[in-house]
């Protein structure tokens, strides 16, 4: 078939092309207008984080892209569920997030949805449970390593305390340089009794000062091991004061998302229907358009099975209107024209006439449905 072919099938069937995406486009105008009213509110969020600390853009905009998976994660959906009462359903589909900017840390919330009481809520929760979920998993290190920190500082406390229980010595250290000073201070006075020639003194100063160094000799050890155990301490209390120090530095930013200046919600009010019943209602339209088209084709070209069937033989083969016979026709054949009743059957390709006879009556049926002529 030619492509006049087609159009001439088309024209035979305008009704169809234009009663269906009619149809569909009024049924899903309907569909869409009889939903429950939508809300809209934003919050408006700047994140403090990336202020404060001066990220690069891309670090901005990764940061954004998890926002968004966050904003509508498993924790966040449940804890609104918790607080605001919402459908899981209205929330999942109703929350989105974008910046102004790729590189923006202003991010804008918005939560649309059915209660116009909650939407307001619902944005500003979702926001701070957003950054506060962002911010979690540096909470668990820094609550982590504070707790690990504090074990490791008492352990070395512990460690200390013992070691003070068996010795005795508070402080070692301390007891090492007095016991030191002493022996250098009784060394000088033996070098002084020496060179007097006093042997008394000599004596008596000898015996203190060889005790003394036995005394040092023994104390050596163990403060040897009291700085390796202070060390330890030490080196645990560093610790421990930078996990402090980064637990602090998180619950201050946990504690600036909950600002009132971090999150600035806005109400926007109902949301007009019109635009989302014309989106979808055209594409509607051009769907059952293309369908309607289509199906027109598949009819042209499988006609002579489809008239096969009865209830499609209509829609495959529609009859064509009578057509007047002329008075020249019926004059040369020496007739009136109401006598002339000549009929030309269609060869089944689209209603083309048989033997080039004059037409009165066409018709498209089958080669096994033609007609005989008859002659009044």
């Amino acid at each position: 078939m030619e492509i006049k072919d087609y159009l001439y099938a088309i024209r035979r069937r305008l009704w169809l092309p234009v009663a269906v995406p009619l149809a569909a486009a009024v049924i899903t105008a309907g569909i869409i207008y009889i939903q429950p009213e939508k809300y809209q509110a934003t919050a408006t969020v700047v994140v403090p984080a990336l202020s404060a600390q001066g990220y690069s853009t891309s670090a901005v905009t990764q940061y954004v892209s998890t926002f968004k998976d966050v904003l509508i994660s498993v924790p966040v959906v449940d804890e609104l569920v918790s607080s605001t009462h919402e459908k899981r359903s209205d929330l999942v589909s109703g929350l989105t997030a974008a910046t102004a900017t790729a590189s923006s840390n202003i991010i804008v919330v918005t939560y649309t949805g059915p209660n116009r009481k909650t939407v307001e809520k619902v944005a500003r929760l979702a926001a701070i449970d957003s950054l506060d979920t962002l911010l979690a998993p540096q909470l668990s290190a820094a609550t982590n390593e504070s707790t690990t920190g504090m074990a490791a500082l008492k352990q070395a406390d512990q460690a200390i305390s013992d070691f003070t229980t068996q010795t005795g010595l508070l402080f070692p250290v301390e007891d090492y340089k007095t016991k030191s000073q002493e022996l250098s201070a009784l060394i000088v006075q033996l070098t002084q009794a020496q060179l007097g020639g006093d042997k008394a003194r000599v004596a008596g100063l000898q015996k203190i000062v060889d005790a003394r160094q036995k005394e040092l000799v023994a104390l050596a050890p163990l403060v040897v091991q009291f700085q390796s155990l202070d060390q330890t301490k030490v080196a645990a209390q560093a610790v421990y004061n930078k996990a402090l120090e980064n637990l602090s530095k998180v619950d201050s930013e946990i504690a600036s998302d909950h600002d009132a200046r971090t999150v600035t919600v806005r109400n926007i009010g109902h949301v007009a229907r019109t635009p989302e019943i014309l989106k979808f209602g055209g594409v509607a339209l051009a769907v059952a358009l293309l369908l309607s088209l289509a199906f027109i084709v598949f009819m042209e070209f499988f006609r002579p099975n489809v008239a096969q069937i009865p209830y499609l033989r209509n829609l495959a083969i529609p009859r064509r209107p009578l057509k007047p016979v002329g008075e020249t026709a019926g004059s040369a054949a020496g007739l009136p024209a109401a006598a002339v009743v000549p009929t030309t059957v269609g060869n089944g390709s689209g209603g083309h006439s048989n033997g080039g006879a004059a037409t009165g009556v066409e018709t498209d049926l089958p080669k096994t449905e033609r007609r005989p002529k008859t002659r009044s």
